[in-house]
């Protein structure tokens, strides 16, 4: 039988459903000078739309329980646009959802899977009993592109008075352990399936060595 929820199945393993990643009052990147009104989260890849959003969603200003009205949004890049200028000491935040990967990168991270396991570009033929190292493997490339795509955005996005803290440096090093973790996982799993249920390492069966008597020579 084909496997045709391989997607779904790599998005549940990883918690990148529509509604799994909120961030909620989270501070926006821009300027607050009283012209500027060009703005962005840091996240890109957003679900929420600030353009048709609802509360507790949108873009506030200050501790506003108010969403600011916008011109555009791009959920894509992150980058909105605001009707009216955030003047100086102001501040901007923005309660959303987001989404790591879409589903073309997800659709090549299983293929390399199956490349890797079976030696076809087809993850629809992966049996069933190598499935989970399948989304394994591919979950171990999915986390390495966001620690390489996190810290390009870092690099890219921030200017000097927009500095990233600490926090955001250490969700680099964690995609980048969680990466490690699901490639030897998907190592795991596979050995595993070649094997007797992980135990590879176990006689196939029991011998003894038995021994032989030192008998002197007769004389």
């Amino acid at each position: 039988m084909a496997w045709t929820t391989a997607v779904e199945e790599f998005r549940e393993l990883t918690g990148d459903g529509a509604t799994d990643k909120l961030r909620a009052r989270k501070r926006a990147v821009g300027s607050c000078n009283g012209v500027n009104t060009v703005f962005k989260t840091f996240e890109f890849r957003r679900v929420t739309n600030f353009t048709t959003s609802t509360f507790p969603l949108g873009v506030f200003i200050n501790d506003s329980a108010t969403a600011a009205a916008l011109v555009s949004d791009d959920v894509a890049s992150g980058t909105f646009v605001l009707t009216v200028a955030p003047i100086t000491r102001q501040f901007v935040e923005a309660t959303y959802y987001i989404q790591y990967f879409v589903d073309t990168e997800i659709n090549n991270f299983l293929k390399h899977a199956a490349e890797w396991l079976i030696s076809s570009p087809d993850i629809a033929l992966m049996p069933l009993g190598l499935q989970p190292a399948a989304l394994k493997y591919a979950a171990s490339e999915g986390y390495q592109k966001l620690a390489d795509k996190f810290q390009d955005t870092m690099s890219d996005t921030y200017r000097m008075e927009d500095t990233p803290d600490n926090k955001q440096t250490t969700m680099v090093e964690y995609f980048q352990k969680r990466a490690e973790f699901f490639k030897s996982s998907a190592t795991t799993a596979r050995d595993e399936y070649y094997t007797r249920q992980g135990q590879s390492l176990q006689p196939l069966f029991i011998s003894s060595a038995g021994g032989v008597r030192d008998v002197p020579p007769r004389r």
